[in-house]
This record gives C-alpha cells, structure tokens and sequence, in this order.
C-alpha cells in the first residue's frame, strides 16, 4: 500500500509542470461584464460578471418575439450558446428582466481615480436583436460612457481586450405607448 501512495505521489509530482505558464491570477478567465445604465439619466444602476469558459471570440446572438401584446429579447454568448440577458417586453404594458436574476448594486464595484477617455463611436455597437430594434436617432455616447469611465471593471476589461467592442443593448420593456422612464441601456463588454 505505501508503495502504491509512494508511485501515485511521485508521478504527480513529475507531471506538474515546473514553469508556470499563467503567472496573473485569473489571467485565463474568460468573464462578460453587464452594465446597466438608467436611459433618461444615464445613471450607472448596477451590474453583472458573468463567466464562461475560455474562447478568443464574442459573438452576441439574440433570439426576439416581437411584442404583439406580449413580447421578449434573449441575448446568447454565441460561441456557447449561453444566456446573457432575458427579457419581457409588453405593448401598453411593462416587462420585465429574468436574467440575470439580479444585478449588483453600484457600490459593489470599485472605482478608480481617473476617468478613462471616450473610445472613438466606431469602438461602439448597437445589438441589433431584430431588423427593427429601437433605438434613438442620436446616441449620445458621452453620456452613456461617462455613468461608467471610473469603474475599475470597465479600466480591466479595456486593458484586457482594448480591440473588443463596447456592447449595447437598449432594454425596452414598455413599447407602444412606451415609457422612457422604465428603459435601460446595457453595456456588454468582453474581458
């Protein structure tokens, strides 16, 4: 028996590798971050990591049910078909968010002391989750930007994928005689 523990710890000791090929903690996580940002006051209200395995690419897919009376929005990490977000939407009525289930609140992120810069507007991409997705005429991206440039998530995941797209997804959950009052803007961005 203790010729048996003495063989199995000697060859786990011999395949572990002596050079460690991931020095930065965390370096190989592959997370998606949700921003949600108030449409009316571009007020940062909370947000969402989420974590998947590791993939170089992503691809948001969306699967959309117009809103006849009762309507709704999924947006996949394509490469993994998984949910990012899930969604109601009613005509002349208020849907509602299903996942994630919750956000957490502003105060859970940290902040940083400078500002990030306004990426140039072509760094910016709307989800288009169907050919007539709303969105306003005119976005004002420097409001948008400026509800989340002193988070330190958004500084990491900029550093980590500076060539990554900035994500993003108008929820409207009240359409038709819609309320502005009840939409939010989500910011995706990829680490």
């Amino acid at each position: 028996m203790k010729k048996v523990l003495l063989f199995a710890l000697a060859s786990l000791m011999l395949s572990c590798d002596k050079e460690d090929d991931n020095p930065i903690p965390g370096d190989n996580e592959n997370k998606v971050v949700l921003l949600k940002v108030d449409f009316l006051t571009n007020k940062f209200e909370g947000g969402k990591e989420l974590e998947f395995s590791k993939s170089p690419d992503f691809t948001i897919s969306t699967t959309y049910e117009s809103p006849g009376d009762f309507g709704s929005v999924q947006l996949y990490y394509k490469e993994f078909e998984k949910k990012l977000f899930d969604g109601t939407i009613h005509w002349m009525g208020l849907g509602e968010m299903s996942y994630p289930e919750s956000v957490s609140s502003p105060n859970a992120f940290q902040t940083i002391d400078e500002n990030l810069p306004l990426p140039d507007t072509s760094e910016f991409a709307k989800v288009m989750y169907d050919e007539n997705a709303h969105y306003p005429e005119t976005i004002n991206y420097t409001d948008i930007w400026n509800s989340i440039d002193n988070l330190k998530v958004v500084s990491n995941y900029r550093n980590s994928n500076p060539e990554g797209k900035i994500n993003l997804f108008l929820y409207t959950p009240s359409v038709g005689v819609g309320d502005p009052a009840d939409w939010d803007w989500f910011i995706i961005l990829k680490n």
